[in-house]
């Protein structure tokens, strides 16, 4: 028996910093038996609110909450008429250029790269046979916050996104990930403003340009909390659902 899984990755946007999971709408507070979701105690179960935190997340604002996994899974199931399973290595706050870089022995790519290997692992030891079908990343913020690691997003982004389907041997591997929605100078209630987003989402752009296989997906009307740096509830349901057709688009456009 044959599934398709997905990979989810990046910062507190894709935690899902900001989700308050009373602000869900009723369709999505119950379980989601065509989405196989690798758990915090590392189980496969339906997916289920809360998703987060898990522990790479460490802490919410409300405690308990969700990504865009929520709707993403969902979406994406729905269009396949089968179940799919998601996995999940998030971390908030967390950059590119230093935190994810695969050249950093220990860093968190080599953390989500065993969580996913041990989700895979799990999945087949359960009957499946696991077709790693796609990577979505939501991340940038933290580079587009420091002059000095805005100006490497796109070689750091292509190197990852090689290392990623070396490492898990599929050169065509869908890889969808979300642009910044600030530019430059973004100023936020607390006083720290954000110097580079431009930059960031202009090397965002290039990438998809350079690396096949790969969408940006545009996430600058999508409704924030009033920190203006995190979406809220509404917007990771949004952020699922524009993540699952990006992904729906381009595997369509690429099946015989």
């Amino acid at each position: 028996m044959s599934i398709k899984l997905f990979i989810l990755a990046g910062q507190s946007n894709m935690v899902g910093y900001q989700s308050n999971i009373k602000e869900l709408p009723d369709r999505l507070k119950q379980p989601q038996n065509n989405v196989f979701w690798y758990s915090r105690e590392r189980q496969w179960l339906p997916l289920t609110p809360p998703t987060e935190p898990l522990p790479s997340t460490n802490w919410m604002p409300h405690q308990v909450g969700f990504g865009p996994e929520i709707t993403l899974g969902r979406e994406i199931a729905e269009t396949l008429n089968n179940r799919v399973a998601l996995v999940k290595y998030a971390v908030n706050g967390s950059n590119l250029a230093e935190d994810w870089n695969p050249e950093n022995n220990g860093s968190l790519y080599y953390k989500m790269r065993d969580r996913v290997s041990q989700a895979i692992a799990a999945l087949e030891t359960s009957g499946y046979l696991v077709d790693l079908a796609g990577f979505f990343w939501m991340q940038g913020e933290g580079d587009a916050s420091h002059e000095k690691l805005a100006p490497h997003y796109e070689a750091n982004l292509i190197q990852f996104i090689q290392k990623v389907r070396d490492d898990f041997n599929y050169q065509k591997l869908p890889f969808i990930y979300g642009m910044v929605h600030f530019g430059n100078n973004h100023s936020k209630p607390n006083g720290i403003a954000n110097c580079c987003g431009n930059i960031v989402r202009e090397a965002q752009m290039r990438v998809s340009e350079k690396v096949a296989f790969t969408r940006p997906v545009e996430t600058k009307l999508l409704p924030l909390d009033r920190d203006l740096l995190h979406f809220n509830s509404q917007g990771l349901i949004q952020l699922g659902q524009l993540f699952a057709q990006s992904w729906i688009d381009l595997y369509q456009s690429h099946s015989p």
